[in-house]
């Protein structure tokens, strides 16, 4: 998408729907070729929900940041920092701002007809982002990087009736991949697992701990029947993301799932009395 300059207002309008968000930039000629349509807001260069974003740059409080990212129902637009209620050109709007950036007024409201100011950015030819588009980033992020599900048991060859068999899981209580950029933030995550352990035998538990190999035993289940039992294990990740200078974030939803069965012998424990 090309960046709107006063002097080329006349692009052709292009809308793009990137992950659940809308995104617009406004065909300016239907309001004129000549830059002196200073002040109109109606030319929004920008337009979308999904909670945005703020650079940087913006001129307005952390605190606004922070709930601008966290309102993902409401609105935003970003319009031409024209001097308002003139004919001024829009030379303003390419002078206040660092070289290949134009200088936009932020509206934001819980509906588009409650839009007000809250400040003003300098921005370049990228898409405003959202959250939406950060979390949509995540899934595919995480699974390159996630722990591999590896779960054991001890005794390692089964147990007896009598013995609880003590399992783990062999990952971490949490994980942090390497930070991405999205359009200048930097992102940064921390995946957090829950386990649920179905036995094979028809009871089920959700653990927040990995395990440990004996003589630990933040993991064990006793079988009361002698057979072979198919032990699932099942990781449900969800995430946490720090978005630099706005806040941070959870996740909606899991981000990863992985499940892993064992095959765990029983064996029924007999007693053998010795005479003496």
């Amino acid at each position: 998408m090309k960046r709107l300059s006063c002097s080329g207002l006349s692009q052709v309008l292009i809308s793009m729907v990137l992950a659940g968000t809308f995104v617009t930039t406004i065909n300016a000629a239907s309001y004129g070729a000549n830059p002196d349509v200073a002040g109109n807001n109606s030319i929004a260069a920008y337009v979308g929900t999904g909670g945005l974003l703020l650079p940087g740059s913006f001129s307005g409080s952390s605190t606004t940041k922070k709930s601008v990212a966290n309102c993902a129902g409401c609105t935003w637009k970003y319009t031409i920092y024209c001097k308002q209620g003139s004919n001024t050109p829009c030379k303003h709007a390419v002078t206040s701002c660092p070289r290949g950036t134009l200088l936009y007024r932020v509206w934001f409201g819980r509906t588009p007809t409650t839009l007000a100011t809250i400040g003003s950015v300098c921005w370049g030819a990228s898409n405003p982002v959202t959250r939406k588009q950060v979390e949509a980033h995540l899934d595919d992020y995480v699974i390159r990087y996630v722990p591999a599900l590896q779960p054991g048991f001890d005794p390692p060859g089964g147990s007896l009736t009598s013995i609880p068999v003590i399992f783990w899981t062999g990952q971490p209580t949490s994980f942090k991949p390497p930070s991405f950029s999205l359009s200048g933030h930097s992102v940064s995550i921390t995946a957090t697992p829950t386990w649920r352990w179905a036995w094979g035998d028809g009871d089920s538990v959700w653990k927040s701990v990995p395990g440990k190999r004996y003589p630990s035993r933040q993991i064990a289940h006793r079988y009361r029947s002698p057979a072979t039992y198919s032990a699932a294990v099942t990781a449900v990740w969800k995430a946490k993301y720090t978005v630099a200078g706005v806040g941070t974030f959870a996740a909606s939803g899991e981000v990863v799932r992985q499940t892993k069965t064992l095959q765990v012998p029983i064996q029924t424990a007999r007693t053998v009395l010795v005479s003496h």
